[in-house]
């Protein structure tokens, strides 16, 4: 049968069947369709299988829009747009935790649920989120050689799902959702540079030296948008369930009043304690943020007429133009040298590309 979403498969009580086996040279076979099945018994030193099931009966989920909008005209070439854009989703697709014990000292695997098994994680229907956004947007069509447009989002998007990470299989929270960017901003044009016959300056060149100094255009664009969140974690499972990256706990009026960002301290990590012992901590998901994400792109490019059907193009592009630094989220153990120190970034080097091609 097909797999349809995780209720046909191998995930299906009492059949489960996962099994490598080699070709070892000398050795004959010894399975046989009389026995093929036959293997170490479920909870035997060599199975604790994980399963993934599909629960029987699932809500269908669904997405709720709505949008309100002004739009107004400035001039004959500017329109300005403000809107109101948001979005609710009920019973989204989520994977809960089921078999994971409660927290205490002692062996995880003989204290879960169904010690049979290892983790167990259905499919599920109870992920919910929430997204509300003002998005403004100004736009100028040609004139003068200027075609340009600026956009503007400021926006929250929340998620309700179950997190073993803050209390087991019963514990929910609704905080930020991964994708969470509370402010995006984008600005992009177009010019045509006022060089060559007809224009601004060296309106008088003759044919051959209008095609190759007129008609350049420069196009920009510039992206400025809030960084990524990331959730504060600790390096060790302090509750005893076998849950990985499981939260600390926030300290009361806590945090360092001379903390300095700096790369290898990029969030003050003085303001987190790991919870007791065989306890889970409270600290919220996605509740930090990176560097914020900035992208400044240009061209340059023009079209040389050769003959009446042919055209030699050429462009010239600079991605991250003045080689700015937007650093990706930091390690978050907060209990470790590590945590807190920035490695990686999260726009490319400056690039410089150039292209001639002919179209005939």
């Amino acid at each position: 049968p097909e797999n349809t979403d995780g209720r046909v498969n191998l995930n299906i009580l009492p059949f489960r069947l996962g099994e490598t086996d080699f070709q070892t040279q000398g050795i004959v076979p010894s399975r046989t369709l009389g026995n093929f099945f036959l293997g170490s018994q479920l909870g035997s030193a060599t199975a604790n299988p994980s399963i993934n099931p599909t629960l029987t009966h699932m809500l269908v989920g669904y997405d709720e829009h709505y949008s309100f909008g002004v739009q107004q005209q400035l001039s004959s070439r500017t329109v300005a747009d403000i809107a109101y854009v948001g979005n609710h989703g009920v019973h989204l697709n989520g994977t809960d935790d089921y078999n994971t014990p409660a927290p205490g000292p002692g062996a995880v695997q003989t204290r879960r649920p169904d010690n049979i098994f290892g983790p167990i994680g259905y499919q599920s229907q109870d992920v919910g989120t929430t997204y509300q956004s003002l998005q403004a947007k100004l736009e100028h069509r040609a004139s003068r050689g200027l075609t340009s447009l600026v956009s503007y989002t400021w926006s929250k998007f929340l998620q309700t799902n179950q997190s073993s990470q803050l209390g087991g299989p019963g514990a929910f929270e609704k905080t930020y959702a991964y994708f969470n960017v509370p402010q995006n901003l984008a600005v992009s044009f177009t010019y045509e540079l006022p060089v060559g016959r007809g224009k601004q300056f060296l309106s008088g060149l003759n044919g051959v030296s209008d095609a190759v100094l007129g008609g350049w255009q420069v196009q920009s664009i510039i992206i400025l948008r809030s960084g990524q969140p990331y959730t504060p974690i600790v390096s060790g499972d302090i509750a005893n369930t076998g849950v990985g990256q499981q939260r600390p706990n926030l300290v009361p009026g806590g945090g360092s009043p001379t903390f300095k960002r700096t790369l290898k301290t990029w969030f003050d990590k003085t303001r987190y304690v790991d919870a007791p012992k065989y306890t889970y901590g409270q600290a919220r998901a996605y509740t930090l943020q990176s560097d914020a994400f900035r992208q400044y792109d240009a061209s340059i490019f023009k079209n040389f007429s050769v003959t009446k059907e042919s055209v030699l193009s050429f462009r010239a592009e600079f991605f991250n133009l003045p080689n700015t630094n937007s650093f990706a989220p930091p390690n978050s153990t907060i209990d470790t040298a590590a945590g807190g120190q920035v490695t990686n970034t999260s726009v490319p080097s400056r690039d410089i590309q150039f292209a001639l091609k002919y179209n005939f």
